[in-house]
């Protein structure tokens, strides 16, 4: 069965809530040197928007943050600062920065960054409702004074409106446009090449057991082959028996508590993948979960160095796989095509990162494929092949 869903990126936890298990490893690969970033973004006006505070679920405020920051980035009026730098900076406040965070605390905390335009609030349920209130502060006013922005969110799904809505208030943002809604853009030409192409992913099969790695609160490990499912709110490579004239094979497991569905959720995530610019790719893989919704991502990195002077990669662009929910004991499939780009940096390598949540049970997934199917810079006569 093939699903249709929309692009979105996801957000880097918030301080001070304990990090995701997908955000801990992406921590890991970023703090982007300064000194890295071009002429053209030096000269932008830099603008610092803190963690989202509330009591709404924290990936969901992540999500937020995540947003602003990368639609304003991929905007080029302005010049956001990193979310790892962000959550540094909130993490000097003596309370959590949320709405009611007054201007001065938020204007010491950001004096170091030569940021010109705050951006703070949070987001709770009001009435049923996931309520978004924010506040901006620009300081090239003569007499800045803070702006209010307050905003229902009906899901995930509106994250992005409602932040769109929210950033076209600040001077020199321009409307947003939306490109198809199409997950998937089936032609014969880039079906012929799904094909044939290559799959990009290591161990898309796992057959080897040793390219994935499995992320938990804290914990973070090698997926290793086990001839047993795992226990509660951990993972494994587990060799299904094999039934009837269906052999023995490998499929990445998964199995969710109450408590981590409605925290962090279980998460692994493949080895870097190379890319090229300007190649359009389909993701493909099978799934089965008897209760956890999926909410699945392809990542995207650049390589800079980080605050030791040594390379490291910096999260850049986030393309959420179609979502999707129990699947009533059967196997199904997903897919998407993404184009990864982003308007300061060449996304170099993607991370695929298979993600459940929400509701406790089992997951497993299987034949996980990434190839190139077009380009999205070129006339068809130089898409590429194999």
């Amino acid at each position: 069965m093939k699903i249709k869903s929309e692009q979105f990126r996801k957000p880097l936890r918030r301080f001070p809530v304990t990090l995701s298990p997908c955000h801990l490893v992406t921590l890991s690969f970023v703090l982007f040197s300064t000194i890295a970033t071009c002429a053209q973004a030096q000269d932008k006006p830099k603008v610092a928007t803190f963690p989202i505070g509330g009591q709404t679920d924290a990936n969901f405020r992540d999500r937020i943050g995540f947003a602003i920051r990368e639609k304003l980035d991929r905007d080029g009026a302005y010049d956001p600062l990193d979310g790892p730098l962000m959550i540094d900076m909130a993490s000097m406040a003596t309370a959590p920065v949320s709405f009611d965070s007054s201007p001065d605390e938020v204007q010491d905390l950001a004096k170091t960054s030569d940021a010109v335009v705050l951006i703070w609030g949070d987001c709770s349920n009001v009435n049923g409702k996931d309520h978004l209130r924010l506040h901006v502060l620009d300081l090239r006013q003569k007499s800045p004074t803070p702006a209010a922005f307050e905003s229902d969110i009906a899901d995930g799904g509106q994250i992005r409106f409602v932040v769109e809505k929210f950033l076209v208030t600040l001077p020199g943002v321009t409307p947003f446009v939306h490109p198809s809604e199409e997950a998937v853009h089936h032609d014969p030409a880039s079906d012929a090449m799904f094909a044939t192409n290559p799959n990009l992913v290591v161990d898309g099969d796992f057959a080897a057991g040793a390219h994935w790695t499995a992320l938990y609160q804290s914990e973070i490990y090698p997926l290793r082959i086990s001839d047993l499912f795992p226990v509660e709110d951990h993972l494994a490579i587990y060799k299904v028996p094999a039934e009837g004239a269906e052999p023995a094979h490998n499929v990445l497991a998964m199995n969710m508590s109450h408590h981590a569905a409605e925290n962090n959720g279980l998460a692994a995530l493949s080895d870097a993948i190379t890319i090229q610019p300007g190649v359009r790719y389909r993701l493909s893989f099978r799934y089965r979960s008897d209760g956890p919704e999926l909410q699945c991502f392809v990542k995207g990195y650049t390589l800079g160095k980080n605050t030791a002077g040594q390379p490291a990669d910096r999260e850049i662009y986030r393309m959420q796989v179609p979502p999707a929910g129990a699947t009533g004991g059967k196997w199904k499939t997903l897919e998407t095509d993404l184009e990864p780009q982003n308007p300061g940096f060449p996304v170099q390598r993607l991370r695929v990162d298979l993600y459940i949540y929400l509701s406790p049970g089992k997951a497993m997934f299987d034949d996980v494929e990434l190839k190139a199917v077009g380009r999205f810079d070129a006339p068809a006569a130089t898409q590429p092949s194999k």
